[in-house]
């Protein structure tokens, strides 16, 4: 298992650079994020926001830089990618549940088969779980018959249930219907003031600023500006930033 002996904090990525043939995706990305702390990363669709999260989990390689998740350096094709991504939980846009399985049941798997649990403590703990999420009543569901603010929660406590160090969000809102959508805010807030470690992609301004620590504006594969959601959002130093904000609100 790779260590990172100079590591500070939860998560740090120096230097991340991220190539698609001759497009740069990422272009030399820089940040650190403490245990507890929200960061909320915004900015236009195509900046390069959904690549990084899916670098620090090790499912994109990436060109040059480093990534060091809670002390692991993360490589995709390394020895310790599983390691790295029981530690990153990761929330996808469109849920990505398993059809077949009941709402329990997508709990249930990965710590059964993962962390080879026994059947009835997993089981135990996927009840607990969707009890904590709002749908203790919906276990015997199957994704189908759920809403898709229903889905999406199934989905965050199947990662909660890997005992994550960080929540990974990739704009876990933009596919749901407006009047869902606050459901799943809802369940975010209480893991934030529970104090865990999350990084979250999104349009949510103001889940930003009534929820996040600092704020990362990307465009176009670069951090053009990093603040507290209050300098951020309200007196943004770039005109770049401005403009995103300005057109956002």
């Amino acid at each position: 298992m790779s260590a990172a002996p100079a590591a500070a904090g939860m998560l740090s990525v120096e230097g991340l650079v991220k190539r698609f043939g001759s497009r740069t995706v990422l272009n030399g990305i820089t940040f650190q994020v403490t245990p507890g702390e929200v960061l909320v990363i915004i900015g236009p669709s195509g900046g390069g926001k959904s690549t990084l999260l899916r670098c620090v989990n090790g499912l994109e390689d990436f060109s040059s830089g480093r990534i060091v998740l809670d002390g692991l350096v993360v490589q995709p094709s390394g020895a310790n990618i599983w390691e790295v991504r029981k530690r990153a939980g990761m929330i996808f846009q469109h849920f990505n549940l398993f059809p077949h399985l009941t709402a329990r049941q997508n709990i249930e798997l990965a710590p059964r088969v993962a962390l080879r649990r026994p059947a009835s403590e997993c089981r135990e703990r996927a009840e607990a779980l969707l009890a904590r999420v709002g749908l203790a009543e919906f276990g015997h569901h199957y994704p189908g018959q759920l809403s898709g603010g229903q889905q999406q929660r199934v989905a965050i406590a199947r990662a909660l249930a890997m005992d994550p160090k960080l929540m990974l969000f990739d704009e876990p809102t933009s596919a749901l219907d407006p009047e869902t959508v606050g459901e799943v805010l809802a369940v975010m807030k209480e893991l934030a003031t529970g104090g865990m470690t999350m990084v979250v992609v999104t349009h949510e301004l103001n889940f930003a600023k009534e929820v996040g620590d600092r704020i990362l504006f990307m465009d176009a594969g670069v951090v053009v500006e990093d603040g507290t959601p209050g300098e951020l959002l309200s007196q943004p130093r770039n005109p770049r930033t401005r403009q995103f904000i300005q057109a956002v609100l």
